[in-house]
């Protein structure tokens, strides 16, 4: 069945990562990959643009399958917590900062009124 999924991944991911890919899913997650969701994760590597990326990301994040929304919100966020649609901060990123204290406004929210404790 490796083979099969082998055959899937190699041509987009190469043999090296291909064989990352089905080691994590099956050792490290303990879910191991069938070629028909090797298929399909094949699609959402490409949507991405760059294939490789995405499946180191999905290795290096722990996860189990990647989707390309995923990805390149993901690379929104690590590009500085911009929304890549419309240029603002999420509301993740507002709780994320209100949460941690990182926001020293007082109302990450833009709601007057909301202070932390």
């Amino acid at each position: 069945m490796d083979k099969d999924i082998m055959e899937i991944l190699s041509p987009v991911l190469g043999q090296e990562l291909a064989a990352a890919i089905i080691e994590h899913r099956s050792r490290t997650l303990k879910k191991p990959l069938t070629a028909y969701a090797a298929k399909i994760q094949v699609k959402e590597y490409l949507k991405t643009g760059n294939p490789v990326d995405a499946a180191e990301m999905q290795i290096l994040r722990g996860w189990r399958a990647i989707k390309s929304d995923w990805y390149f919100n993901e690379k929104a966020r690590e590009a500085g917590s911009i929304d890549a649609n419309t240029g603002r901060r999420t509301l993740v990123d507002a709780a994320r900062d209100f949460l941690s204290g990182d926001d020293h406004s007082g109302n990450a929210f833009g709601l007057s009124g909301l202070r932390r404790h």
